[in-house]
């Protein structure tokens, strides 16, 4: 299954974006300031920008996979390549930069809020026709009141 088909499906997608930036960028954390593996890999060669372009295809994947908007996923990816590129820098320089800009905390909330932002529905455009409930939010479009997007799972 690539594309989620439902809420359930959604929610696991949201998991897995949480656990990514937690692991990435916030596994040691003081109020807002936090350190992950992406930072303390940054310290050695090439493994920060290895570490963090796998990160960064999870979270993209995971983006596809939530039927994110197109714009949307090509910040995520402007932001998650500066991130594997900090570490490519001048020697040290490059690892500190690296360790306090949180890419990948900064690309999983950009999904998280888009995500909150899409009314999702189960089932086919037309299976959704059938619905009160569609009827009326279509009504808040059209009158300006609704501004989120619409996606259906079907």
């Amino acid at each position: 299954m690539f594309f989620a088909k439902s809420h359930l499906d959604l929610h696991n997608i949201r998991g897995s974006v949480e656990r990514t930036v937690k692991l990435s960028d916030n596994i040691v954390g003081v109020g807002p300031i936090g350190i992950g593996l992406d930072g303390i890999l940054a310290w050695f060669g090439g493994a920060g920008s290895l570490y963090s372009l796998g990160a960064g295809g999870v979270l993209l994947f995971d983006g596809v996979r939530a039927r994110a908007a197109p714009m949307v996923l090509i910040q995520m990816t402007a932001v998650l390549l500066i991130d594997a590129l900090l570490p490519l820098g001048p020697p040290g320089l490059g690892a500190v930069a690296d360790t306090l800009f949180t890419g990948q905390k900064w690309a999983g909330g950009m999904l998280i809020r888009h995500m909150d932002d899409t009314i999702y529905f189960e089932g086919s455009r037309k299976e959704a026709q059938a619905t009160a409930e569609y009827r009326d939010l279509l009504e808040r479009i059209r009158s300006g009141k609704e501004k989120r997007r619409v996606v259906f799972l079907g």
